[in-house]
C-alpha cells in the first residue's frame, strides 16, 4: 500500500528535513537567515577575490610613488621639479588612484555580499569598507584641492599638508592590509543576533 503525500504534507516533512538540519548545523546559511541569497561559485569567488587583491595592491603601489613624488617635491629647491611632480601626482591620484579605489570597493563590495562573509557580519569588513570610504572621499574632496592649489601657486604649507596626507593614506592601506591578513575583532552585533 502506497501512501500518497499531499502538498501541505510534503511541505511540513520538508520543513521538519530543515529544521533538523539547522540543529545539526548541516543547513546553509541562507536556510538559517544568515546568508547571502546567492553566492559566488568557487572559480568566480577566486576570480573576483583575486581582481580583488590585484587592484588593493596597485592602489598601495601608487600611493607609494605618491608618497615619494611629494617627498621630492617638499624637499627640493627647484620650482620647475615641485611643480613636474605635482603633475605626476595629480595624473596618478586623478587617473589610476580613483579607479583603483572604486575597483576596490566593487570588488570588495561583492565579495561581501556574494560569500559567507557578509557587509556588516564582520568588524574586520566594515573597517576595510571604512577606511576605503574614507580614503576616496579625502582624496576627491582634499588632496585634489591642494594638489591643484600647490600646482599653481606652490607653497610650503600646502607641501606639508599634501605629504601628510599621502602619508596618512598609505598608513591607511597598509592597515588595511594588516586588517585582511589577520582579520580580527569578531562578528559584530548584527551577525550575533541571528
Amino acid at each position: 500500500m502506497t501512501e500518497t503525500m499531499t502538498p501541505a504534507t510534503r511541505a511540513d516533512t520538508t520543513s521538519v528535513r530543515l529544521r533538523n538540519q539547522i540543529r545539526a548545523g548541516r543547513a546553509g546559511s541562507a536556510a538559517r537567515g544568515g546568508g547571502p541569497r546567492w553566492r559566488l561559485r568557487p572559480r568566480a569567488r577566486k576570480f573576483v577575490l583575486t581582481c580583488h587583491v590585484t587592484v588593493a595592491v596597485g592602489w598601495l603601489g601608487a600611493e607609494v610613488a605618491q608618497f615619494i613624488l611629494g617627498l621630492v617635491g617638499l624637499f627640493t629647491g627647484n620650482p620647475e621639479l615641485v611643480r613636474a611632480t605635482r603633475l605626476v601626482m595629480e595624473l596618478l591620484g586623478i587617473e589610476l588612484i580613483a579607479v583603483l579605489a572604486w575597483s576596490s570597493l566593487l570588488t570588495g563590495l561583492l565579495l561581501a555580499l556574494a560569500t559567507p562573509w557578509g557587509l556588516l557580519k564582520h568588524y574586520w569588513i566594515a573597517a576595510k569598507l571604512a577606511v576605503n570610504i574614507a580614503l576616496m572621499l579625502a582624496g576627491h574632496f582634499l588632496f585634489r584641492h591642494w594638489l591643484q592649489h600647490q600646482i599653481t601657486t606652490p607653497s610650503q604649507t600646502v607641501g606639508v599638508q599634501l605629504g601628510i596626507g599621502v602619508g596618512t593614506g598609505l598608513a591607511l592601506l597598509m592597515l588595511a592590509t594588516v586588517i585582511s591578513m589577520y582579520k580580527p575583532w569578531g562578528k559584530t552585533r548584527f551577525a550575533r543576533r541571528r
